[in-house]
């Protein structure tokens, strides 16, 4: 694709950003659609995160994805941030529309069209999640809005899983429960580290008190982990010898991409694309 004056120029911004796998999946988007413009991956220093928006600013840049540790410190240098960042309080996408910077927040959502599209329904669901980092604000906030039935966390620290839970009260209405009153779950959902390298051999209950084995995962229960390297983590694994339903955190990658591509674009990606991203770009 040639590159010209008219070229518009979009990247993510991070520290680190080596990992990052923006940059084929929005590079793989141009070449689909033939829309103009290059994405860069731009390794950003905390202490250089007011900077680079200024440098965005001043550059014309069209648009960024934002990745840790900096989706709240990037907020003070907007003209305008979306009900749903707001809300979260964090930002993982900013346009530039004519000088005027405005945050999105693409995670939540991004979430939960993996789990329509993988066919896993939250509305009316008894729900178990597992950690308490920081996808879990965004990914709450986007499941209550599906209306469950009830939505439990357990995490290594108590007092964090109750922080969490009183502001998903204030801000949804919606009570948390901290405490696990019986294991008759419909969605567990996985968003600790526990299975990726080097933790490998790791589950998420190993670290969790109130749960000892896998054995309450059976068959019509569906078991969602965030993570998405390696591709089957040993808790999906021990959740497919169950009979569970599994899914990986790679779709969850390539919706808040493609919601973010959008954004930046000013229109609708084709029906399909995700799937031609998972097969084309990460080979699945």
């Amino acid at each position: 694709m040639e590159i010209t004056s008219k070229t518009k120029q979009l990247g993510v911004i991070g520290h680190p950003i080596g990992h990052s796998f923006s940059p084929a999946l929005h590079s793989f988007i141009a070449r689909v659609t033939g829309d103009d413009y290059v994405y860069t991956a731009f390794h950003v220093l905390p202490e250089n995160v007011g900077d680079a928006i200024r440098g965005m600013r001043a550059l014309g840049i069209r648009g960024i994805n934002v990745t840790a540790p900096h989706k709240l410190a990037v907020m003070e240098y907007l003209d305008e941030i979306s009900p749903q960042a707001a809300l979260l309080g964090s930002v993982n996408t900013i346009v530039n529309n004519n000088g005027r910077l405005c945050g999105y927040n693409t995670d939540g959502e991004g979430f939960y069209r993996a789990l329509v599209n993988a066919g896993i329904n939250a509305e009316g669901a008894k729900i178990l999640v597992m950690g308490c980092g920081g996808v879990v604000k965004p990914t709450l906030t986007r499941i209550i809005q599906a209306k469950p039935e009830s939505i439990t966390l357990v995490n290594r620290t108590k007092a964090k899983c109750e922080a969490m839970s009183e502001k998903m009260y204030k801000s949804t209405g919606f009570r948390v429960k901290t405490e696990l009153e019986s294991f008759d779950f419909d969605i567990v959902l996985n968003t600790t580290s526990a299975g990726m390298a080097p933790q490998l051999d790791a589950l998420p209950i190993d670290s969790i008190d109130e749960i000892e084995s896998c054995d309450f995962i059976h068959s019509g229960m569906a078991c969602v982990d965030m993570i998405y390297n390696p591709e089957e983590t040993l808790f999906l694994r021990e959740a497919r010898k169950r009979g569970a339903k599994t899914l990986n955190g790679l779709d969850m990658l390539i919706y808040q991409g493609i919601i973010a591509n959008e954004l930046f674009m000013n229109r609708k990606l084709p029906e399909g694309i995700a799937n031609q991203i998972r097969r084309e770009v990460f080979k699945r």
